[in-house]
Formats: C-alpha cells, sequence, structure tokens
C-alpha cells in the first residue's frame, strides 16, 4: 500500500517555500505540489541572518518567524491536498551557513516546534548527520535522482540549477554527484541590483551583454572549479563579496556585461563538470529556477553534445523535484533504511539521514 510523505524546500533564492505530497510503494507519484510565496519582510531579515549567522537575537527572531510561516503553510498545504495520513515530513531547513569543513550547518525553522504545531512527524537535520560520519552534508537529492533512474532503461543525469549547480551522472556506470559552482544565485543577485529583476527571463539581460573575457578566466581560475568531488559550495563562497573582487579587477563595459560574464560563469562551469565525468549517457534533464532559463540552457546543450529529457517519471518535474527529493528522504529515515553511497559526500560509511521530531 503506499504510503504518503511531504517533502519541503526553499531555495537559495527565497521566493517561495515549496510543498510536494508524494506516495511511495509498489507505484510512486506525486500528487500534489504547491509554492508558498515568501513575503519581502521575511526575506530580508532571512538574507540579515546569513550575513550575521552567529547573532544569536537575529537568529532566534529569525528563527521565530520563519517557524510560524513554515508551520502555517504545512496546514494549508494537508488541508488542500484532502489526505487522511502523512507518515512523515521532510524538512531539510533554510540554511544560513554551511562550514561542512568545521562541521558547522545552521538552518533556519525549528523542527520540534514545527512538529508541535502542526502534529506531522517531521524529518530534519538531513545534513548533520551526514556530517557526523565525515560527509559534507551535500549534495542530498543525488541519492533520489539514483533511485529514479533505477526504474528507467538508461541512467538520466541530472543537473539542477538552483541558486548553485549540481550534477548528478554516472561515468563508467559509478555514480558521481557534486555541486559545480554558482548557477541562480550571482545572476539574481545582479538582475536585482544593476536591472530591478527578481531574475533574469530567459538570458534576455545577458544575451545584450558582451562577456568580459579576462574576468571569466579568472573567475574560472577559482580553487573551487579544480578540487575533485566529494565536493559541495553555497553562498559561504560565491557571494557579492567574492564578484566585488573581479569587478574592482576588470573594467566591465557595462551592467549587460557584467551579467553576460556571470551567466557565461555558470555555462562553462556546468558544462565543464560534464565533459570532465566522462558521462556514460547523452541524456539530461535541466531542474531548478534555471531550467526556465532557455539561454542557459541552450548554451549548455550546445557545448557538451546532450540530449535534453522535458520529463520524469511518477509526475516529477523541474519544479517538485527538489522539494520529492527530500519526501523521499523522510520515507528512508522514517523506515528505518540506510543511506549508502557515502562517497558522494565524502561520508565513511552507509547512514540513516535525518533526525525525527514528533
Amino acid at each position: 500500500m503506499p504510503e504518503n510523505y511531504i517533502g519541503i524546500m526553499c531555495g537559495t533564492s527565497l521566493d517561495s517555500l515549496d510543498l510536494s505530497l508524494c506516495s511511495f510503494g509498489k507505484t510512486n507519484k506525486v500528487k500534489l505540489f504547491k509554492s508558498y510565496p515568501i513575503k519581502q519582510s521575511l526575506k530580508d531579515i532571512i538574507e540579515k541572518c546569513k550575513q550575521k549567522p552567529t547573532n544569536k537575537k537575529l537568529f532566534k527572531d529569525t528563527d521565530k518567524e520563519v517557524t510560524e510561516f513554515i508551520a502555517k503553510s504545512l496546514d494549508k498545504f494537508v488541508k488542500l491536498s484532502k489526505i487522511k495520513s502523512v507518515k512523515a515530513v521532510g524538512y531539510p531547513g533554510i540554511t544560513v551557513l554551511h562550514k561542512p569543513q568545521k562541521k558547522i550547518s545552521i538552518t533556519l525553522g525549528d523542527p520540534k516546534e514545527i512538529a508541535r504545531r502542526t502534529g506531522l512527524k517531521i524529518i530534519a537535520d538531513f545534513r548533520l548527520t551526514d556530517m557526523k560520519v565525515g560527509g559534507q552534508g551535500a549534495p542530498l537529492a543525488p541519492y533520489f535522482h539514483d533511485y529514479i533512474s533505477s526504474y528507467e532503461k538508461s541512467f538520466i543525469n541530472i543537473i539542477n540549477l538552483g541558486g548553485f549547480a549540481n550534477l548528478t551522472c554516472k561515468s563508467k556506470d559509478k555514480l558521481i554527484a557534486y555541486d559545480t559552482g554558482p548557477a541562480n544565485y550571482l545572476i539574481d543577485a545582479i538582475a536585482k541590483e544593476y536591472f530591478k529583476k527578481d531574475f533574469d527571463k530567459n538570458g534576455a539581460l545577458a544575451k545584450k551583454g558582451l562577456v568580459n573575457d579576462r574576468a571569466l578566466v579568472a573567475m574560472m581560475s577559482d580553487k573551487y572549479f579544480d578540487l575533485q568531488p566529494p565536493k559541495s559550495t553555497g553562498f559561504e563562497k560565491f557571494n557579492i563579496k567574492w564578484l566585488d573582487k573581479f569587478k574592482k579587477l576588470f573594467k566591465f563595459k557595462n551592467k549587460e556585461s557584467l551579467i553576460a560574464t556571470v551567466t557565461q560563469l555558470t555555462i562553462i562551469s556546468v558544462s565543464d563538470a560534464i565533459a570532465k565525468s566522462d558521462i556514460d549517457s547523452i541524456d539530461i534533464f535541466f531542474a531548478g529556477g534555471g531550467a526556465k532559463n532557455s539561454f542557459i540552457k541552450k548554451e549548455i546543450l550546445k557545448r557538451t553534445g546532450l540530449n535534453e529529457i522535458e520529463k520524469l517519471p511518477w509526475g516529477l518535474d523541474y519544479k517538485n523535484l527538489e522539494a520529492s527529493s527530500f519526501a523521499w528522504l523522510a520515507m528512508k529515515r522514517n523506515t528505518g533504511k540506510l543511506i549508502s553511497k557515502g562517497f558522494l559526500t565524502g561520508a565513511r560509511s552507509s547512514r540513516k539521514l535525518g533526525s525525527i521530531y514528533q
């Protein structure tokens, strides 16, 4: 008998809280997906918290607001679904600081309080439980990506173009997954600061600009791109301060040149990662907000010669894939299943990912 699980995801863009209701059993299915917009005032204090994650009062106040928003959204979602039972909810938290080398991962949204307010079993701390056995706490969604392909005739490579890009692929039948570098996070930041837009729709702004080749070469010389997996990254590394270094060193003709160069950084870093991985299959699926950017997709496909797959099984799509990943991870933890292939994150052994709050 299929059992219901909910996955929650909020990316670095903070545009919405995504909830996906999935049933897992002999047949798997996404039953319902909904995005709840995050109001600007809440976005602003979350961003402040990211800048000062160790400020105890700021964190406490922000955590309280985030917890309330998540609990209310979850209640609305369950009512909307009209389902009678939910086994568990997978909630990875909204990250404000992640430094796996120091075994630090701080997230917003108190799972214990969310469980108390909703009456639902909440499974959280996915990153922390991975880090306890030597892992980096990311990427975790590729475990679900691998599970999807186990039902397909051939492996489906997946590029998730969220705030940061991550690749899931197979090379010589070995699973490989890691963060390739920045994606929407820097592009969106430039779009907001210079163009007063939330994002660059279909790369329209980038297409108007001339790429600063010298700046691009310098950006690509960052040591992160030469690191071997397992590796993960985020806004702690590739942020506005990182970008400011290049703005000072190189003259950008105009704001269009800046966004064109940073967009090209995403295209090249993703394409290079695919080339280095020597992947077995030519099929690739684009997920995350960047999957809507036709310019980035077209350029990656042109550089790599890959074939875009536009549909996944079970009703999965570019919008619900990441939230559904955490519904699946919640199912694995709730049923006591170990997650193997610890080499993806650098974990020393198979482990149960997540802590249970009820």
